[in-house]
């Protein structure tokens, strides 16, 4: 079996995103066949592009980028039979395996069963930003009633912050509203800074911009705080939880642009330019 996938032969701009055929790897015994429906475009995929993503082994080319998607199972199991609407993490920094393609095969520990209510471009857009969300507030360790300021509460990171945090009782305000208990950083840059001043002494920053992080400068322990970088953890019951609080409505993303599968390049592009809305998706 091959699928069409998006992927780079070298490393460099977003125009070494080329159409390639691949050779679809059979299924091992916790392993399905996933036809892909939907991907996300995330930041993190213009670093595998250019070849700078810290993999956890030496990346290997022709490297096809993607970290969550939304799909059907085409080649399942007794858990995972053929038919079952899906929605996935590659676990890319470990597994190499990319999204971008019309077909994958994923370990089953990586899926979750497709929201309901959601469309697939909006249900690609909850894995990679919700897995980090969680972690974010994981670290944060906040009870309900504590006050949380969130940089950046309309990206795909804060947005589901936001909402995961309110659900858990947690009050989210919005700058100028401090001393808070915390604060999560998703923008970097003077307005991280801004946010780590919000934040009560002995309070606690958490940022998941880990560029913006440099040892000695102003993301050192001040005042009693401790900041904390922080990404995705790939866990099967988080990415369920997911799942569960999407179809339960507790949880929506917001889909910017869509682009056909071939046109990654061009999504590339987009999401380099800046001032996107919304999730840009690719739909094979």
């Amino acid at each position: 079996m091959e699928t069409l996938a998006m992927a780079v032969a070298s490393f460099g701009p977003s125009e070494n995103l080329k159409p390639v055929r691949l050779t679809v790897p059979e299924p091992g015994p916790d392993e399905v066949v996933v036809k892909v429906d939907a991907v996300a475009v995330n930041p993190a995929d213009l670093g595998m592009r250019e070849g700078r993503y810290p993999w956890a082994d030496e990346p290997r080319l022709p490297l096809v980028p993607g970290y969550d998607l939304a799909g059907t199972v085409e080649v399942g199991n007794a858990d995972w039979p053929s038919g079952t609407k899906v929605i996935a993490i590659t676990e890319h920094k470990n597994t190499q395996i990319g999204a971008y393609a019309e077909f994958v095969t994923l370990p089953t520990r990586l899926l979750a069963l497709a929201p309901e209510g959601m469309d697939v471009a909006q249900a690609a857009a909850l894995p990679l930003a919700g897995l980090t969300a969680i972690e974010a507030l994981s670290a944060l360790d906040l009870a309900p009633g504590a006050t949380l300021l969130v940089n950046g509460p309309r990206g795909a990171v804060g947005s589901l912050t936001v909402q995961i945090a309110k659900h858990r009782g947690i009050t989210v305000v919005a700058n100028g509203e401090g001393p808070v208990d915390a604060a999560l950083d998703t923008v970097g840059g003077e307005r991280a800074q801004a946010a780590f001043d919000s934040v009560r002494d002995n309070g606690r920053y958490v940022t998941v911009v880990p560029e913006f992080w440099v040892p000695g400068g102003p993301f050192t322990e001040a005042r009693g705080i401790k900041p904390q970088v922080v990404a995705a953890q790939f866990e099967t019951d988080r990415l369920r939880e997911l799942a569960r609080l999407a179809s339960e409505g507790v949880l929506t993303t917001t889909v910017g642009e869509e682009f056909p599968l071939t046109e990654a390049a061009a999504a590339h592009a987009r999401l380099e330019a800046g001032g996107v809305r919304g999730k840009l998706v690719l739909i094979p």
